[in-house]
């Protein structure tokens, strides 16, 4: 099996399991507030450190594995836990400047493009 269709199918998997999750989070919250995509998004930061520590660093488990898991599945479960690890992984190497620089441009970089790419559709 393809190294592509292994992160395909994990992609799938975390796809379907975020939209569900998701929606079954905000309904028992009942809030106005998008809490689903919240807890989504820390419970994929948790699952990516502890994957990579317990998984890979720990077990050693294959490259297929590990791209199924961490590349597929957390990709497309939430891709907020890729870039958790990446800030954390500059920040304990003591790049203390391209953290601040890639988490601050990151969020306002993010939400600067959705303004754009919003406003954008609305005139199209």
């Amino acid at each position: 099996m393809g190294l592509m269709f292994v992160i395909a199918i994990g992609g799938a998997l975390g796809s379907v399991l975020r939209y569900e999750l998701s929606k079954i989070i905000q309904k028992k919250a009942g809030l106005d507030f998008p809490l689903g995509t919240f807890v989504v998004n820390l419970l994929a930061c948790f699952l990516v450190g502890f994957f990579f520590s317990y998984l890979v660093e720990k077990i050693n488990v294959s490259s297929s594995m590990r791209a199924f898991l961490i590349t597929g599945f957390l990709g497309g479960f939430s891709t907020f836990s890729t870039f958790s690890y990446e800030s954390y992984y500059l920040l304990v190497n003591g790049e203390l400047l391209k953290f601040l620089l890639y988490i601050l441009g990151s969020v306002g970089g993010g939400i600067s493009m959705t303004f754009l790419g919003y406003n954008l559709g609305r005139v199209l």
